[in-house]
């Protein structure tokens, strides 16, 4: 599928001197926020995926320094994300994308003012973002740029006005757990050309995350990339376990002086990158690898003086870690990239060993039961993007395992509390 990221803007006035303010945002499937043209917020492919249908999570910013006296403009950019499907077949779809949005101010005499997203916004969906899918990747074209459009003054008459819209259905509550975050920064080590034209870049490990391209060129170059896991025996992509995801990025250049970019609604699994189109011949330094996963504190380590062993270790670091997205994955390159139970349900304990892994595995308990049916029967997928049950408790006892492991290893009872009605089904 594809679908074009949506913009959204709003100026308001404040009068009188801010003694604090606070955002509540949540934009499906995800969203970049901005005031004043500042970016808000470290956080990536946000907010944590759910079933929309039975909750909506919401991330809280305190943005008391970044709202100035008099005009203010507030953007929003949203992507696809879990909502719009990524596939017109088999995955769970909600909807086209969409976003609520509440920023409360109180000033230093008392007074106090809520600015909502409601129908006075301005909106569009022709921008620079022309594609944005989870398995496919992100295309953007430079020339669509819009110079100040979510900052005060931009002349957005030709924009459409928002539209009021129905909620996907779900409670709107607290995310608990920390969002997605770059968490680490790759440098490539090699570059190849198989084929004229056709460049291969090594990371030297693999990632998953995005790629970051530095170049220069003639307006309306376009620079394709290509991700995949290992090369063929000719030293070109290896794509057949990839399945059917496009798993490609393309830039349109708009013929500016030493142009970046970086796409901000997908993702890869990757250790190649496939480049072609290309202006000139691109170099090591022209690129910068951007590892995302969701934030959280590495605990513990293990080394040996046995080489193979260290490598075993440093495998599973890599692959642990790179399937934390808000739900535990099972892959994160090819078309899937599900919440499968069965994945997760002994492996979780040795997990938690290395990262502190509690919030993100209490969430998922959460997904879990949002999942299960009146007659107790649990999903082998949660959220359930693929509706899967089996009736059987082979792959559903990881929400018994998880609870127990949770208790034992950080002494947290209470998703034990908090699910036992859920689990005695």
């Amino acid at each position: 599928t594809r679908l074009s990221a949506r913009y959204f803007r709003k100026e308001f006035t404040s009068e009188s001197t801010i003694k604090r303010a606070v955002l509540y945002i949540s934009g499906l499937g995800l969203y970049k926020l901005y005031i004043n043209g500042k970016e808000i917020g470290d956080q990536e492919l946000s907010p944590t995926p759910t079933d929309y249908t039975k909750s909506i999570k919401y991330n809280t910013f305190d943005v008391t320094r970044n709202i100035q006296k008099k005009t203010n403009t507030l953007g929003v950019v949203l992507g696809n994300g879990r909502f719009f499907t990524m596939r017109p077949k088999g995955v769970k779809h909600f909807g086209f994308p969409k976003m609520i949005m509440q920023l409360e101010i109180e000033y230093a005499d008392g007074n106090k003012q809520t600015v909502i997203s409601d129908t006075t916004w301005k909106v569009t969906a022709d921008g620079p973002i022309r594609a944005n899918n989870e398995f496919d990747g992100e295309e953007y074209d430079a020339n669509k740029e819009m110079p100040g459009w979510n900052k005060n003054g931009f002349n957005a008459d030709n924009w459409l006005q928002a539209e009021q819209t129905d909620s996907p259905g779900g409670a709107l509550k607290a995310q608990i757990n920390p969002n997605i975050r770059v968490m680490e920064i790759i440098k490539p080590v090699a570059i190849t050309e198989p084929e004229p034209g056709k460049y291969i870049l090594d990371m030297g490990q693999n990632m998953v995350g995005r790629l970051k391209i530095r170049t220069n060129g003639k307006k309306d170059d376009c620079v394709t990339l290509r991700f995949a896991e290992t090369l063929k025996p000719d030293e070109t992509l290896y794509l057949d376990n990839i399945r059917e995801a496009e798993v490609t990025d393309k830039y349109t250049l708009k013929g500016a002086s030493g142009e970046s970019w970086e796409p901000v609604f997908t993702y890869h699994g990757f250790r190649y990158v496939e480049i072609t189109g290309y202006p000139g011949k691109p170099s090591l330094k022209d690129f910068e690898g951007k590892v995302l996963y969701d934030e959280m504190e590495t605990t513990g380590t293990f080394e040996t003086s046995n080489p193979v062993l260290n490598q075993i270790y440093k495998n599973a670091y890599w692959g642990i870690r790179s399937n934390y997205r808000g739900m535990p994955t099972d892959c994160p390159q090819r078309d899937e990239r599900m919440g499968w139970l069965g994945d997760r349900a002994t492996g979780s304990l040795g997990e938690s060993f290395v990262f502190n892994n509690n919030n993100l595995y209490a969430k998922w308990l959460d997904d879990i039961e949002e999942s299960q049916r009146e007659s107790g029967s649990i999903p082998d997928v949660a959220p359930n993007y693929w509706a899967i049950y089996n009736d059987d408790v082979t792959w559903p006892a990881a929400y018994l395992i998880i609870a127990n492991m949770l208790y034992n290893q950080y002494n947290n009872i209470e998703p034990i509390r908090k699910h036992y009605d859920s689990m005695k089904k």
